[in-house]
């Protein structure tokens, strides 16, 4: 079995990644919805990811959704 610190240790890296996923769905917000726009990656990107979604492919989850 895990120590307690051990599930500490475990805690505290989950809740820096949740920090940085934060940063980043802050960022892809910016660019999606036009505040930044996009460059030819990002919207050959945002094409494909709009092609899988349209047929079933890939589905957008936002993490304040599953947090918990």
């Amino acid at each position: 079995m895990a120590s307690r610190q051990n599930l500490k240790d475990i805690v505290d890296e989950i809740r820096v990644l949740r920090g940085k996923i934060d940063k980043l769905e802050d960022i892809v917000e910016k660019r999606l919805v036009g505040e930044v726009k996009p460059d030819r990656y990002e919207k050959k990107a945002i094409s494909e990811f709009e092609k899988k979604k349209k047929s079933g492919k890939a589905k957008f989850i936002p993490l304040s959704e599953i947090e918990e």
